[in-house]
């Protein structure tokens, strides 16, 4: 399917503009989001699910070129060691909303340890396929979104490499 095709079935809002980013950049994004990146979903404390990636890396040079080359927005933080005995600037990049489904579809065929995360958050995304407003949102969707948030858990989940649980 051509990307204009897939992009019929969901809601997009009308001043977003979706980009095309070459390939090498596309496939170097990629080795850094299996390295560095993490797709979350997390429940606020209004009731609905979002989703972000976010990048985190103590080299600001590397965020500056994520956010020159995919948009997005930046921050950073300071961050003090286990140690105690110096502090390191963590600088973060997130990406949000119609922006991160672009970057999950284009970024997906060059990824290889968190395809199944970049998958998942496809489909969630996809989920939010209409403004719904003040309205209720419609059951099937809502477990949808819950289905999602479930595999994000368990796929950022450490708990299945604990050694009680023996899958070491």
């Amino acid at each position: 399917m051509s990307k204009e095709r897939t992009r019929q079935y969901y809601w997009r809002s009308k001043d977003y503009v979706p980009t095309v980013y070459k390939e090498i950049d596309l496939a170097y994004f990629a080795g850094i989001i299996d390295g560095e990146g993490c797709f979350c979903m997390y429940k606020c404390p209004q009731g609905y699910i979002r989703g972000c990636l976010k990048i985190d890396n103590t080299d600001k040079k590397l965020i500056d070129w994520i956010e020159d080359t995919f948009t997005g927005y930046s921050s950073s933080l300071t961050r003090a060691t286990s140690s105690k005995k110096y502090t390191r600037d963590i600088f973060s990049w997130v990406s949000t909303g119609d922006h991160l489904l672009d970057i999950s579809e284009q970024v997906l065929p060059y990824l290889v340890i968190k395809k199944a995360h970049c998958e998942n958050m496809i489909k969630f995304r996809q989920s939010c396929s209409t403004r719904t407003g003040n309205k209720p949102i419609a059951e099937n969707i809502l477990a949808i979104r819950q289905a999602c948030l479930e595999a994000s858990r368990k796929l950022n989940s450490r708990y299945h490499l604990h050694p009680l649980k023996g899958n070491l």
